[in-house]
């Protein structure tokens, strides 16, 4: 049995969430200046250039590429082999995280949701923590802003929808989020589960797009195949970038195809802006 202190993944997860609240992962760079490339659009274009000298700016002056540094979202595969020891894990993540926020002077988005008092701090912190084989550590970490996260949502489609339905339905949603949710997007889409776990797919659906890990089971043929067609008619929609236009909408994609219940079909799509603050790292 392999011993991990709590502190070490608390420790990593606050470089790591001050890091990319200033920097945007390599693969988002490198999907960013391929739209560059490719967008035939002026107006596209312009707008792709400007998201990438943001980007450039806030890199070089350690500054926030946003505003809106978001609420962090956390996922755990904790190997069965790996004993934890220390303080409770989400007694020091929330601890870092805060650290990390008054340190990067991110903004405090998180309010009372009824009286809308600023609750002045980002937690708690949501975290999820699912038990694999092994004896490592796999952390997924990512800050959301509340423009894209309003524009996720939940649906059921009748349960005799057919496979074109379900990608019409899901481009229309990705498409329906619009220049408020700061296309071009990520998206990740869940298809099946339950009104419970149809929507922490759709998170992992976005969280797979940001690591190639080989730990991680890789998308089925059925889920590629979907991914590919619902990006391809979000992206025929013409939104683009901000809303002026273009054929880039949707950066990347994911799909998770779940087992649901014969009398339903839940799908979820969750959408991220172009600001897809948030990565992976193992232990």
């Amino acid at each position: 049995m392999r011993e991990l202190h709590t502190s070490e993944i608390a420790r990593r997860l606050g470089e790591a969430f001050l890091e990319t609240s200033r920097s945007l992962p390599a693969k988002v760079l490198r999907d960013l200046k391929r739209a560059l490339a490719e967008e035939p659009s002026p107006g596209a274009r312009n707008i792709l250039s400007v998201i990438l000298e943001n980007q450039a700016v806030a890199t070089r002056e350690g500054i926030p590429l946003c505003q809106d540094t978001g609420l962090p979202q956390i996922k755990i595969l904790l190997g069965s082999g790996v004993a934890l020891s220390g303080a409770p894990l989400k007694e020091v993540l929330e601890k870092e995280v805060r650290g990390a926020h008054a340190k990067g002077y991110l903004r405090k988005s998180a309010c009372h949701p009824v009286t809308r008092e600023n609750l002045l701090n980002d937690i708690p912190v949501p975290l999820d923590v699912e038990t694999v084989p092994g004896d490592g550590v796999l952390v997924f970490h990512m800050s959301k802003g509340g423009g894209c996260d309003n524009k996720s949502l939940l649906f059921r489609l009748p349960p005799t929808a057919t496979k074109g339905e379900i990608i019409a339905a899901a481009a229309e949603a990705a498409v329906a989020a619009g220049p408020d949710a700061c296309p071009p997007f990520y998206v990740g889409v869940a298809v099946g589960g339950t009104v419970v776990s149809c929507p922490s797919h759709s998170r992992d659906a976005l969280f797979r797009l940001l690591s190639d890990d080989p730990r991680i089971p890789p998308p089925s043929p059925e889920e590629r195949e979907l991914a590919l067609a619902i990006k391809e008619l979000a992206n025929e929609s013409g939104l683009g970038p901000m809303g002026v236009g273009g054929k880039t909408t949707v950066l990347d994609l994911a799909v998770a195809i779940r087992p649901a219940h014969i009398a339903s079909l839940p799908v979820a799509v969750n959408v991220c802006c172009h600001s897809f603050r948030g990565g992976a790292f193992f232990l």
